[in-house]
């Protein structure tokens, strides 16, 4: 394990790399240091990817390959030119067919650094309010928002004032993708379980309360079994796994906030200390404490 400032936020991104999260767990992958990374990429390779999530926004540019994102339970069969939006948070994998050379680009984006310049996060709030994140743009919209794309992840760090031209295209980009977003961007198709998408929708409103698989299998007249099989099968992950994941994600965000330990214990819902303190310790690898030292030496 890496040892060092912000060790239990840094990972390899998921598309790039061969490491693994043990299986039937979610995990963090990726890690953010800059307020905005850009990766262009373009592979044919056999390997399967397991359910995660990013502190970070992510914006998936699609240009050619097979593959279908699974994103909050939906799954998203992608054509070339689509634009994904993952929210920070949003659990989510790639289903990615061999067969196929899968070429994208990649953006990493602090939704802080985004809301500090205009409200350019705005894109990924809406998707989640729409509880879809997948845009179609027109082509000629499109066609500029790849090229900026492009532009930017060619654009070289040692080139004169390339700090700027970074900034500059990606805000142009995120311009764009902000007005497709808010004309509907199009027909998407998706496949999802409407009653998944229902309890997905109850949970993330009433995450800090009290629940329960009983609670909620009783509020969508459901039995427990039904319930739990059909929320593995769009989601990968068992209700209560789920719900702590999600949980446990904001108290990391909390904990980044000057926050102690054991008041965001209780803020996100856990009810006894000892048992967040283990949570907390097997989905980021380090205690509440040191997860919050190693936020400071940043």
């Amino acid at each position: 394990m890496l040892y060092n400032t912000q060790k239990v936020l840094y990972y390899i991104l998921m598309e790039n790399s061969s490491e693994r999260i043990p299986d039937g767990e979610y995990g963090e992958r990726g890690y953010l240091k800059e307020k905005f990374r850009v990766f262009s990429i373009k592979d044919q390779r056999d390997e399967s990817f397991d359910f995660h999530y990013h502190a970070f926004d992510k914006i998936v540019l699609f240009v050619s390959g097979n593959v279908t994102y699974i994103v909050e339970g939906k799954e998203y069969a992608l054509k070339p030119y689509d634009i994904l939006l993952v929210r920070h948070g949003d659990i989510h994998k790639p289903v990615i067919s061999p067969n196929q050379v899968y070429e994208r680009i990649i953006i990493w984006l602090d939704s802080g650094y985004l809301k500090e310049n205009g409200s350019l996060s705005d894109c990924f709030d809406l998707a989640a309010q729409k509880g879809l994140c997948l845009l179609r743009a027109q082509s000629a919209v499109r066609s500029r928002i790849f090229l900026l794309a492009k532009e930017l992840s060619a654009e070289r760090d040692d080139s004169f004032g390339s700090e700027l031209m970074r900034q500059s295209l990606l805000f142009q980009l995120m311009v764009l993708v902000n007005r497709v977003s808010a004309e509907d961007g199009g027909e998407v198709d998706f496949v999802s379980d409407e009653m998944v998408d229902s309890v997905l929708s109850y949970i993330n409103k009433n995450l800090f309360k009290e629940l329960s698989v009983d609670k909620i299998s009783s509020e969508f007249y459901i039995s427990r079994y039904r319930l739990m099989h059909r929320f593995k099968a769009a989601t990968g992950k068992t209700v209560l796994a789920y719900i702590r994941s999600k949980r446990l994600l904001h108290a990391a965000f909390l904990l980044g906030k000057e926050n102690s330990a054991k008041k965001v214990c209780f803020a996100v819902g856990f009810r006894d200390y000892s048992v967040f303190l283990k949570a907390f310790k097997k989905e980021f690898g380090v205690s509440p404490t040191e997860y919050k030292n190693g936020l400071g030496d940043h």
